[in-house]
Parts: structure tokens; C-alpha cells; sequence
């Protein structure tokens, strides 16, 4: 087998090596992401839990909500904890995978002494707060698994396939397989290295795309008939409430699917996505080269990537979808923002 690059970016060599050297230095480790951690946010917290264990660590993985079902075929993922009952302090560090906040733990940071712990903030987003005490954000990765991937290539650790199983899903989630604006050169050849340590896409395409329930396509036909547009077609919404969970028997844990069916019509340049959660109403955006994702979710204190971003917002649904559709509209008639 050819070896692996070793390549890193030069925008993340420093903090590479910083974070390494934090590693050897400490023991006693909590890899935890976001809430409801999408298959970027899962895979990076389980490659990094197998890399610090192959660098003789004590560590293990706990985010609210543990790990959604579809990603249940995930090397490592039927040890996640889902709640705070899981932790087991005390921990040296906290590293937090794809999380633009501290906060976006929920309870899993809620339930930890922010004082007593380092936490270092992993993340590809260029939203991010850089609430860690160790802060690696770079934005010119594809998704927090490729930088994990790139982490354990530069450790010096024996890869192995749990290890490269997790990060290319990351990558190929993150990257809409391989065809959103975030995929480059790079993003290719870490794919392939994860492929020559055991990875088979066809496998991960097949668990991650082709077992879908008869409930997810009938949630996407009732989305399909109720979405809304634009006069001018420019933007496309769908709303996910709970008459139509109801209606469709399934209540979808992922929405990648339903935004690329709105993306996929000729014209659409923003797909926008409604969901009430916790009181609130979930809003993701999905744009076109040109259109600023992140001017969209900032106005609200959400954050993203320019083609793909996200706000909490507090309202109804009624008055959340009107404030938003007219905002997206107004950006729309102001250029877009040009990012």
C-alpha cells in the first residue's frame, strides 16, 4: 500500500502540531459535538476518540442525543452517550467537533465546569465563536472530519479503517457526496487515502443513502406538495411541522434529502427549511455561489458557511417564515451579498 501524505495546509500547521503536543502532554479526554450531530459533526468525534485511544488515552464520546440512527453503522457509534449521565469526570480536555458555540452541547456542555476544563474547539466553520482555550478553526477544509483526518495522518498513530470509516463520512455528508463549492483538490486525495485504509464508498453509499424508510419518502412527497416559492422562483421553502410528522408517521432526524430536492429546481437559488424545535424555530439555509448564507443567519445569531447555514429563531412559525422569506428577498434585491 502507497503511504500516506502527510501534507498539511499551512493555514492549520501550527495548530496541528500545537494540538498533538497537547495530546501527549494530558490524559483523560471528551470528544462531544453539537446536538443531534449530523454525520461531519458524529464522524469527527469518533475518529478523534479512536486517534487519541491509539495514542494511549483515556477517552470516549458523549453528545446530546448520541448518535441518530442513520449513523448507527459508524465504527464506535454504539458506545456514544446521549446524555449527561454518560460523562465521566473528571476530564483534562474537552474537544468539541463542527460546533460554532459552546452552548450548541446543550446539555452536554451545560453539565460541565467550563473552568475546570481546556477545551479545544475543532471546526470548519468560519462562524465559529473561538470559544475554546484552543481554537483550530479553518474554513478551507471541506468538514471537521477532514481536519480529524488530517490530525491522525500528521500523529504518527497507525491509521486503520475505524479511524478512516468516520472521516470519510464526514467528508462525504458535508460535501453533498462529493458536489457542493467545499470540495477541493484535497478534499479528493484525503478521500482516496481513507479509501486505500479500508473504506469502500460504495459500502458507505449504500448505509448512508439507500436505506431510506418508506416514512422519510413519504415525508418528502407531503414537503414536495406543500412547498412554497417566490414569484420570481428564486427561493424555495419548505416547512417541517408537526401536522405533517403526523401526517407522514416520521419524523426526520437528518434534512439533507429535502433540501437538495429544493436545490435541484432549475432557477432556485436559496432553499430555506423551516422546523420548530425546543420553542423555536430551526431555520437552514442552502445557497448559490454569490449568495451570502452567513449575512442570512448572523442577523438572527446563527452562522454556517456562505452556501450552507443556520439560526434558532424565536417565534411562531407563521411569524418566522414571513421575517425570513422577506429578508432572504431583500438580500436577494441587494446583490446577495456576494459571497
Amino acid at each position: 500500500m502507497r503511504a500516506l501524505t502527510h501534507t498539511i495546509r499551512p493555514t492549520s500547521k501550527r495548530m496541528v502540531g500545537k494540538i498533538l503536543e497537547f495530546i501527549r502532554r494530558h490524559d483523560r479526554f471528551l470528544c462531544s459535538g453539537h446536538i443531534r450531530s449530523d454525520g461531519d459533526a458524529l464522524g469527527a468525534q469518533l475518529a478523534l476518540n479512536f486517534l487519541l485511544r491509539k495514542m494511549g488515552k483515556r477517552s470516549h464520546v458523549v453528545c446530546d442525543h448520541g448518535a441518530m440512527e442513520e449513523l448507527r453503522f459508524l465504527p464506535g457509534a454504539d458506545k456514544v452517550g446521549a446524555d449527561p449521565s454518560a460523562l465521566r469526570p473528571p476530564y483534562t480536555a474537552v474537544f468539541t467537533c463542527d460546533s460554532g458555540s459552546w452552548q450548541r452541547l446543550e446539555r452536554i456542555s451545560a453539565a460541565l465546569d467550563r473552568e475546570a476544563i481546556t477545551v479545544v474547539n475543532i471546526d470548519h466553520h468560519a462562524s465559529n465563536e473561538r470559544f475554546g482555550d484552543i481554537n483550530w478553526i479553518d474554513s478551507s477544509y471541506s468538514s471537521t472530519g477532514e481536519m480529524i483526518w488530517t490530525l491522525a495522518k500528521a500523529s504518527g498513530v497507525k491509521l486503520d479503517r475505524a479511524i478512516a470509516m468516520n472521516c470519510y463520512t464526514a467528508i462525504v455528508t458535508d460535501t453533498g457526496r462529493f458536489s457542493f463549492s467545499n470540495t477541493t483538490i484535497e478534499t479528493h486525495l484525503n478521500a482516496a487515502e481513507c479509501m486505500r485504509v479500508g473504506v469502500r464508498p460504495a459500502d458507505v453509499t449504500r448505509l448512508l443513502f439507500r436505506q431510506k424508510s418508506p416514512g422519510h419518502w413519504k415525508m418528502a412527497a407531503c414537503l414536495i406538495r406543500d412547498m412554497k416559492m417566490s414569484e420570481d422562483g428564486r427561493v424555495a421553502w419548505i416547512s417541517i411541522t408537526p401536522a405533517l410528522v403526523r401526517e407522514a408517521g416520521f419524523e426526520p432526524a437528518e434534512t439533507q434529502d429535502f433540501m437538495d430536492i429544493l436545490k435541484s429546481i432549475k432557477g432556485v437559488d436559496v432553499a430555506i427549511l423551516f422546523r420548530p424545535q425546543d420553542g423555536r424555530v430551526k431555520v437552514s439555509w442552502r445557497t448559490d455561489p454569490g449568495i451570502d448564507g452567513i449575512a442570512l443567519a448572523s442577523q438572527w445569531g446563527g452562522g454556517g458557511h456562505p452556501r450552507a447555514s443556520g439560526a434558532s429563531i424565536e417565534g411562531s412559525m407563521e411569524d418566522v417564515e414571513r421575517l425570513v422569506i422577506q429578508q432572504t428577498l431583500d438580500l436577494l434585491r441587494d446583490g446577495g451579498g456576494a459571497a
